[in-house]
């Protein structure tokens, strides 16, 4: 066994890894630098909460990660009507959880989850990004998503971070027959994050394709994964009811952040946007943007030939926040949309565009950091 992890310790690091790692440092440098920035400049001001720039690293743990760090003390407690955690799905929180009886304290665990389970998604990305395209299209992709300007959430003490490498390894674990690994990473990625369900597209797809080889237990295996997203789903409904004696608390819950899930949820949100300057909320249009732009990064995948389920599942997790009736934090929510950076790769083969969209990012993510202050991401 010492034998066995010396050897694997004394392995080379791949040098696409270290590269994508060298990547992961300086966007995280760079967001920590402009957290700093915006702490002593004095150019943003928020009026709503003053105290928010005391420390220069608070805004990593502000909005909602406040609120994941109510579940990991205390627990769901649904109050109608009012803002209640219900609407935060429980990864994250027994993870911060779990990091108390380290003594590490809930917010340092947060943000650190975070920024580590980024590093390793990036890798991982890379990793089932190789199986699918080029290797040089697969390490542009993570590279753009290293930088990418809404990445700063991979920094917050936000369960995006945590939810990225069981993405990523859903597809790996999938594509090598291990079903029941590949479902339990598509339940964990849904407890973390409604869009993890997504995940049951891909799954499913491969588990076609290679069905005909399946042996019987490989297929009830192969089976069962494709039902550990609705699973998880229906297990966070059943905790919800033993602990607010409602099922449906998560719904409910989401009401008072002016959500509620329904058929007709896509026109509202195309609605709200109508009169989003009538409501004073003239940042809503910057998450419509995001959304327009992930769609049009997921054709150009399409274009790229990245797997049609890859795609359908990208689709729904960039659409699927829009049947609650508002765009709002489409932008964040569409990170985990991995089609979306493979696409991005796509129009970055050339030099001058890849230069161009390294540097536009870098700027842009800088420039994210600087408006958590003043809005939610």
């Amino acid at each position: 066994m010492r034998t066995w992890g010396r050897t694997l310790l004394a392995r080379p690091v791949p040098r696409p890894w270290r590269q994508i790692a060298y990547w992961w440092v300086g966007s995280r440098v760079l967001v920590l630098a402009a957290c700093v920035a915006v702490q002593t400049s004095g150019v943003v001001r928020p009026n709503w909460r003053p105290g928010i720039l005391a420390h220069p690293f608070v805004v990593l743990g502000s909005w909602d990660a406040r609120w994941y760090r109510i579940v990991a003390e205390r627990g769901y407690l649904l109050v109608q009507g009012r803002f209640s955690d219900p609407a935060f799905f429980p990864l994250l929180p027994v993870l911060e959880r779990a990091a108390v009886w380290t003594g590490i304290p809930p917010l340092a665990a947060g943000v650190l989850l975070a920024n580590v389970g980024f590093l390793a998604g990036l890798i991982l990305f890379y990793c089932l990004g190789q199986e699918l395209l080029p290797e040089a299209t697969a390490r542009r992709a993570a590279i753009y998503l290293a930088v990418f300007p809404f990445s700063f959430v991979f920094s917050m003490a936000y369960p995006e971070g945590v939810v990225l490498p069981l993405v990523a390894l859903t597809g790996l674990f999938a594509l090598r027959d291990r079903w029941l690994a590949a479902g339990v990473c598509v339940a964990l990625a849904t407890l973390g994050r409604p869009e993890g369900l997504m995940l049951t597209i891909p799954v499913m797809a491969v588990a076609a394709k290679h069905w005909p080889r399946l042996t019987t237990e490989a297929r009830a295996k192969a089976v069962a994964a494709t039902l550990a997203g609705v699973s998880a789903l229906v297990a966070f409904s059943l905790h919800l009811w033993w602990a607010v004696g409602d099922p449906l608390a998560w719904g409910k819950a989401e009401r008072a952040w002016g959500r509620s899930f329904s058929v007709s949820g896509p026109w509202e949100a195309v609605r709200a946007v109508a009169t989003a300057l009538q409501h004073h909320n003239a940042w809503l249009y910057r998450d419509v943007a995001f959304c327009l732009i992930y769609l049009a990064l997921l054709v150009a995948a399409l274009r790229a030939h990245v797997p049609r389920s890859w795609i359908a599942a990208g689709a729904g997790m960039v659409l699927l926040p829009l049947a609650s009736g508002s765009f709002t934090s489409d932008g964040r929510f569409g990170l985990l949309a991995l089609p979306v950076f493979w696409g991005l790769a796509a129009l970055g083969e050339r030099r001058w565009s890849n230069r161009i969209i390294v540097a536009a990012s870098c700027l842009l993510l800088a420039g994210g950091v600087f408006s958590l202050p003043l809005r939610f991401p």
